[in-house]
């Protein structure tokens, strides 16, 4: 009898203990942060007002305090009083860094804490956009893809925040229609499982964000929002209020649920306008969605930076409206200030048109340069433009000589220099003219073309066609990218 009784109060303690616990932890986070979030960091270096809600069991004062890995950052304060199980009020005053875990607590009447939760991994920092088609999704190959950071996380197609690892996009576990099609709840988590196990994925915004990581200090967050084969058409902004049914719509979506404050975007698309209907219409699109990101995200400024599409290895014979986006790609870079461009024609390639892993985290870095140069009080330049083309006589021939702006050092190359060639009319074919391209010892912005025979009129190509052979850059790895057709004076 005396065992049993003894059994009968340790079960009922068991049970009041249980109750209690269940109690002190009632208290729910249900909007505004969440694990491994990456907040958006204000000029001050503190974190945007982030507005948090959630419920409770009790009434009374729900109060905040955010910890470090060894100490407290900011102590515990008010934010909110309860009313009918529910509470909300803004954190903010969190410096820029983390991981942070960020406590929550309902203290009663008495000034006793009733309840309590915590959100964990939580960063402040900046947070970029990646937008655009297949070579900003990622298809490069993930068997050398870049290690995961601990500052560098990923708010997902799935809408949930996560420590940011190759794949980065995974358009099926999207619920948005414009992502993931039709596919069935029972099919999602079997072809979710194929895409994280897959082969291919690697993309650039995991490079670049560990290079910023690393050159600035500061944690980064990435908005994964890309989707590959996809036309400016299906970008339009004018779509944006179809929400999940777009592209756009379903970026801004993606950017409001993860605090609508971002640094800026990283785009890569253009191979699907590359051709004779969309391709007149390119620029003009462009200007109008990045008009219209500057304006829903409310910054006039928000830098946007892109690259130039690149090789395309393929059996078509007119490279013409290639060329001709390419083209319209350099000369929309000062238009659409503040951002800017990087190129990829040099970079090798997975398959026949998305650039390889490591030509993945080449692109991170030249973009990573132009973010440090705008935003953090980087050195490196743009990398070359052209600037000026002259005919010169010498002792051993004409000559073309091709000066360019914003180099970095002095140009150079890998081997023999390659990547000009020379036509009689802005649309007629290359000459065999061009038979040596040397650097200049005195003038180290300057490349030599060494010519047979100068047509009457001429005009400068770099990287004209679908898979030309591209491999000038400066001493910070900036490439040359393609241009023209320039006309020679």
């Amino acid at each position: 009898m005396k065992k049993l009784s003894k059994v009968v109060l340790y079960l009922i303690s068991f049970s009041l203990l249980l109750s209690v616990s269940s109690f002190a932890y009632a208290l729910k986070v249900e909007s505004g942060l969440a694990d491994y979030q990456v907040i958006q960091a204000k000029e001050d270096d503190t974190n945007y007002p982030v507005e948090v809600s959630g419920s409770c069991s009790s009434e009374g004062s729900v109060e905040v305090r955010v910890m470090g890995m060894a100490y407290e950052i900011l102590p515990w304060k008010e934010i909110a009083k309860t009313q009918g199980g529910k509470w909300n009020g803004i954190v903010d005053g969190i410096p820029v860094g983390g991981p942070y875990r960020i406590d929550f607590r309902l203290r009663n009447q008495n000034g006793e804490e009733v309840e309590s939760a915590s959100v964990y991994e939580v960063l402040v920092g900046d947070l970029w956009i990646l937008a655009g088609q297949s070579n900003m999704q990622g298809v490069g190959n993930l068997s050398n893809a870049c290690d995961p950071h601990p500052l560098v996380h990923v708010y997902s197609m799935a809408y949930k925040w996560r420590i940011a690892k190759d794949p980065l996009h995974v358009l099926v576990e999207s619920p948005d229609v414009v992502h993931c099609g039709n596919v069935t709840e029972e099919e999602r988590p079997i072809k979710v499982k194929q895409a994280y196990t897959g082969l291919k994925g690697a993309g650039l915004g995991l490079p670049f964000a560990i290079e910023m990581v690393k050159r600035t200090g500061r944690p980064v967050g990435l908005i994964a929002s890309a989707h590959g084969g996809t036309s400016m058409t299906q970008w339009d902004p004018g779509l944006r209020d179809k929400g999940g049914e777009s592209l756009y719509g379903s970026m801004y979506k993606q950017v409001m649920s993860a605090g609508g404050k971002v640094k800026g975007v990283l785009w890569y698309q253009g191979e699907s306008d590359a051709s004779k209907d969309p391709q007149p219409l390119y620029k003009d699109r462009m200007r109008k969605l990045v008009s219209a990101m500057r304006k829903d995200f409310g910054n006039p400024s928000l830098p946007f930076y892109y690259v130039q599409i690149g090789r395309f290895v393929t059996e078509g014979t007119d490279p013409t409206y290639w060329n001709k986006l390419q083209n319209d790609q350099l000369e929309l870079e000062k238009e659409l200030s503040p951002g800017g461009m990087v190129a990829s024609i040099d970079l090798a390639l997975d398959d026949l048109i998305h650039i390889g892993t490591d030509g993945l985290k080449v692109l991170g870095y030249r973009l990573a340069n132009l973010v440090q140069k705008d935003l953090h009080s980087g050195k490196c330049d743009i990398g070359p433009r052209p600037d000026k083309v002259e005919r010169i006589k010498s002792p051993y021939g004409p000559q073309v000589k091709v000066t360019f702006s914003n180099v970095n050092g002095k140009l150079t190359s890998v081997g023999r220099p390659s990547g000009f060639s020379i036509s009689s009319s802005p649309d007629g074919p290359n000459l065999p003219v061009i038979y040596k391209i040397t650097f200049s010892e005195e003038e180290p912005n300057v490349v030599s073309l060494w010519i047979t025979k100068m047509p009457e009129q001429a005009f400068l190509w770099y990287g004209r066609g679908f898979d030309p052979y591209c491999n000038i850059v400066d001493e910070a790895n900036m490439a040359v990218p393609v241009f023209g057709p320039i006309q020679i004076p």
